[in-house]
C-alpha cells in the first residue's frame, strides 16, 4: 500500500534523499553489480562502505540471491534492486522478487527499487514492480520523467513509499525533513 510520494529534482536526487536520511557512517546497503554508478557515489560521499552483489550473467543478469544473503550483515540497512537494471537491462522475474521480498522480511531491510525505466521494455516482456509483488515490505519506488518520457530537462523525479505503515513512518519523516531544507522545496507543508 502506498504510505507517501514525494517529488524531487530528478530521480539522482530521490537517490541521494533516500540514503541521507537512512544510512548512517559504518553502515552499508546492497547494491547491484554492474549498476548505475549514482548509488556507489552517494554511499561512498556518506561515509559508507560499498557492498555490492552480484547479477548472474548466465541468468540473464538476474541478482545472485546466494550473493546476496552472504553479505548481508548487522550493518546492512537495506537492498538496491533496479529493475530494468541499468546498464544491462535486464528484467527482475517474479519469482526474484518474491525472493529477495522474504530476504528483506527476514533481515529487516528496506527495498529501494529503481524503476525509472518500467516503461522502456523493447522486447514485449512486463515489467513487474516490486512493491506489488511484496506490499508488506518496506520499500521507495524510484521513478522520473526524463527516461520513460524523453524529457531529461525537466528533472522531475519521485519516490514511492509503500510497506507496513509503522516500519516506513519515522524514515517518511525523515525524508520530508531532508526535502523542507531544500531552497524552493517541492513538498506539501
Amino acid at each position: 500500500m502506498v504510505r507517501d510520494v514525494f517529488v524531487t529534482t530528478g530521480v539522482s536526487e530521490t537517490v541521494d534523499v533516500c540514503l541521507s536520511s537512512l544510512v548512517n557512517p559504518g553502515e552499508d546497503f546492497l547494491t547491484p553489480s554492474p549498476d548505475y554508478p549514482l548509488y556507489s557515489a552517494v554511499l561512498c560521499k556518506l561515509g559508507n562502505r560499498l557492498n555490492a552483489y552480484d547479477l548472474n550473467e548466465e541468468d540473464g543478469w538476474q541478482p545472485e540471491l546466494a550473493d546476496i544473503e552472504r553479505k548481508i550483515t548487522p550493518k546492512t540497512r537495506g537492498i538496491v534492486i533496479i529493475n530494468p537494471n541499468n546498464p544491462t537491462g535486464a528484467l527482475c522475474s517474479r519469482e526474484m522478487l518474491e525472493h529477495i521480498a522474504e530476504l528483506a522480511r527476514r533481515h529487516n531491510l528496506i527495498v529501494f527499487s529503481d524503476e525509472i525505466y518500467d516503461k522502456l521494455i523493447l522486447d514485449g516482456t512486463q515489467h513487474i514492480a516490486f512493491a506489488a509483488v511484496a506490499p508488506d515490505v518496506s520499500c521507495v519506488t524510484f521513478g522520473g520523467m526524463s527516461k520513460n518520457y524523453l524529457v531529461p530537462g525537466w528533472r522531475i523525479g519521485w519516490g514511492i513509499v509503500s510497506g507496513d505503515a509503522a516500519a516506513v513512518k519515522a524514515y517518511t519523516e525523515g525524508v520530508h525533513r531532508l526535502l523542507r531544507a531544500r531552497l524552493c522545496a517541492n513538498h506539501p507543508e
